[in-house]
C-alpha cells in the first residue's frame, strides 16, 4: 500500500508540474540559505583561522588604550625594557606622500621600519632584490622596499624595478629613493589590506621627515620565540608595561583574541542569515499547506470514491501526507544541491577560502528539515482529506 501511496503521490505532482514547482522553491530557497549560511560560516572561520595562524600564531600586538586619556604612544624605552624579554619588537612609523616613476604617479605610505621587520611582520616575503640592511638603517640609506601594489602601480611594464628610482612628495619635502627590493602580493585573508607602499629605514624616515616625531610609537606589533609559552610571555610583557606606564593605559591582543572575535561575529551573521532562511522555510512551509488543501478540494470525489470501495482513513492520511513530503524534500534536495555549488564557487572566487566544509550534519539537517516541513504542513489537509463522508465526498461537484 505505501508503495501504491508512493505512486500516486507522485503521478498527482507530475499531472501539475508547475504548481509543484512554484511550491517546492520556498523550501528550496530556505534550504538553500540555512546549508549555505552555515557552511559558509564554517569556511570562513577555517580559512581565516589558517591564514593568521600562519602569519602570527606567536605574536602579540600592543595599542594604547583609547579609553583612558592618560594613555600616550610607546617610546623607546618601552622597547629597550621588552627587548630583555624573548621576543622581537618592531619600531614603526609611516607618512603619505605621491610617489612618481618617470611618467607613474601613485599615492604612497611610506613606512619607516627597523632592518628586523621580515622577522616580526611574516607577511613580508620578497619577490625581488632584498630588504635593508641594520647599516643602512643607522646610516639613513635612501633606499627603498616596494610593495606589490607599489610595484604594479609605478612599474607596471616591470616586473623587476630593482636599482631604479622613485622620487616622493610629503608636503613640500621631495626625496629621491633607490628601489633595492619589491614584495609578493599579500595572499589569502592578507589581501584585502593590501595596498600601495614602500618600506625605508626608520632613520631615514626620521632625517628627511623633520616632523616626524623620534621616539614615538603608535602601536608595537612583537614576535614570540616558538618554544616558549605565549601565555607566559604575554603575561611578563604586560607587567613590563604596566611598571612602566599604569595598567590601563594599552592593550595587548593576540591572533587568539583576534580568531575569538571573529568567530562570534560568524556565529552572529549565521544566526541571522539562517533566521531569515528560516522564513523562507516558513514560507515555503505555508505554499504546501496551501497546495495540499487545494489539492484535497480538487480531488474530493476521488476521495469519497476510494473510502467507499474501503480504503481506510489511514490510508488516505498516508498519501496525502507522501505528498506533501515529497514535495518538500524534492525541494531539498534541489535546495541542497544549489548550495554545495554556491560553496564551491565562493572558495574558487574568494583568496582567503582554501576547501569546502561541508559536514554531514549540515546535510542531514537539510533533509531533515525537509521532511519535517512537509508533515508539519502537511497533516492537517491530510487529516482533512481522510476525515470526509464518503457520501458526502461523492456528492461533491
Amino acid at each position: 500500500m505505501i508503495l501504491e501511496n508512493l505512486r500516486s503521490a507522485f503521478e498527482a505532482l507530475a499531472a501539475n508540474r508547475l504548481r509543484s514547482v512554484l511550491t517546492l522553491l520556498g523550501v528550496m530557497i530556505g534550504v538553500f540559505a540555512v546549508t549555505t549560511t552555515v557552511s559558509l560560516g564554517a569556511i570562513a572561520t577555517a580559512g581565516i583561522t589558517g591564514q593568521l595562524q600562519a602569519f602570527g600564531n606567536q605574536a602579540l600586538f600592543i595599542t594604547p588604550n583609547e579609553d583612558n586619556p592618560a594613555s600616550t604612544a610607546f617610546s623607546d624605552a618601552d622597547i629597550d625594557a621588552l627587548s630583555r624579554l624573548p621576543v622581537s619588537v618592531l619600531r614603526q612609523r609611516s607618512v603619505r606622500g605621491v610617489a612618481r616613476a618617470g611618467t607613474e604617479e601613485a599615492s604612497l605610505v611610506l613606512n619607516g621600519v627597523t632592518a628586523n621587520a621580515p622577522q616580526v611582520d611574516r607577511t613580508i616575503k620578497l619577490a625581488r632584490g632584498r630588504y635593508f640592511s641594520e647599516d643602512e638603517d643607522r646610516r639613513a640609506a635612501p633606499v627603498m622596499v616596494l610593495s606589490a601594489d607599489a610595484r604594479e602601480a609605478l612599474f607596471p611594464s616591470d616586473p623587476n624595478p630593482v636599482g631604479r628610482e622613485v622620487s616622493v612628495t610629503v608636503g613640500s619635502s621631495r626625496t629621491f629613493y633607490t628601489v633595492i627590493g619589491a614584495k609578493e602580493p599579500l595572499t589569502g585573508a592578507f589581501s584585502f589590506a593590501a595596498s600601495a607602499s614602500a618600506d625605508v629605514p626608520l632613520q631615514t624616515l626620521y632625517q628627511v621627515y623633520p616632523s616626524v616625531t623620534r621616539g614615538e610609537y603608535p602601536f608595537l606589533p612583537l614576535t614570540v620565540s616558538l618554544e616558549r609559552d605565549l601565555g607566559d610571555i604575554e603575561a611578563q610583557v604586560g607587567a613590563v608595561l604596566a611598571r612602566r606606564r599604569g595598567a590601563d593605559t594599552f592593550r595587548i591582543q593576540t591572533i587568539e583574541g583576534a580568531l575569538t572575535l571573529f568567530k562570534t561575529i560568524t556565529t552572529i551573521l549565521q544566526a541571522v542569515l539562517g533566521g531569515i532562511g528560516a522564513v523562507s522555510l516558513l514560507v515555503g512551509g505555508i505554499g504546501i499547506l496551501n497546495i495540499m488543501l487545494v489539492s484535497v478540494t480538487e480531488r474530493t470525489r476521488e476521495i469519497g470514491l476510494r473510502k467507499a470501495l474501503g480504503a481506510r482513513k489511514g490510508v488516505i492520511l498516508q498519501q496525502f501526507l507522501i505528498e506533501a513530503v515529497a514535495l518538500t524534500v524534492v525541494g531539498g534536495l534541489i535546495g541542497l544541491a544549489a548550495a554545495i555549488g554556491t560553496l564551491y564557487l565562493a572558495v574558487a572566487l574568494v583568496p582567503f577560502l582554501d576547501q569546502v566544509v561541508l559536514s554531514p550534519f549540515t546535510v542531514l539537517l537539510g533533509l531533515f528539515v525537509s521532511v519535517v516541513t512537509g508533515i508539519v504542513f502537511g497533516v492537517w489537509p491530510a487529516s482533512r482529506a481522510a476525515n470526509l463522508s464518503p457520501i458526502e465526498a461523492l456528492r461533491y461537484e
